[in-house]
């Protein structure tokens, strides 16, 4: 069966690099598409869908003396709280301590939903990112999350 496309979306929550929001312990969201999936059924693929989720994110460090885990998690449907919806990514690490310049990092994801999901007609990808309790970062920018719909085997 050909390649079928469903879908593609973009959430912008900041576009340039003069952001301040503080990252804690609380996820913040930070990203939030709905994908069309609907189509996929009568074709015959609601079996063959795939997603394909791609993000950049953009931090800044605080305190130099201090470093702390970011975590960036995305979350497949749920009420837009992170911990409601099923994990599909999840990555922590410690930035380097490159002094307060920290470049944007880079997210890629992929899912593969259950056929039930796919034709429910839409699914919903949430971006999160958070820190460690004594966290010294801030979501400097840019922060896009993209994602497209696919479904076929050829």
């Amino acid at each position: 069966m050909a390649i079928q496309f469903l879908d593609e979306r973009l959430s912008v929550h900041r576009n340039n690099s003069t952001g301040a929001e503080p990252i804690g312990a609380t996820p913040l969201l930070i990203g939030d598409i709905g994908l069309q999936t609907v189509a996929a059924a009568p074709a015959g693929n609601a079996g063959l869908v795939r997603i394909a989720l791609t993000g950049i994110v953009g931090i800044a460090l605080v305190d130099a003396e201090i470093l702390t885990t970011i975590t960036v998690t995305i979350e497949r449907n749920g009420t837009g709280t992170a911990g409601t919806g099923t994990v599909i990514y999840t990555d922590s690490f410690i930035p380097p301590n490159t002094g307060f310049d920290i470049p944007p990092f880079s997210v890629s994801a992929g899912d593969f939903p259950p056929i039930n999901i796919v034709v429910a007609g839409q699914i919903r990808y949430r971006l999160f990112i958070s820190a460690g309790a004594d966290s010294v970062f801030t979501l400097r920018g840019p922060a896009v999350f993209n994602g497209s719909a696919s479904a076929g085997t050829s």
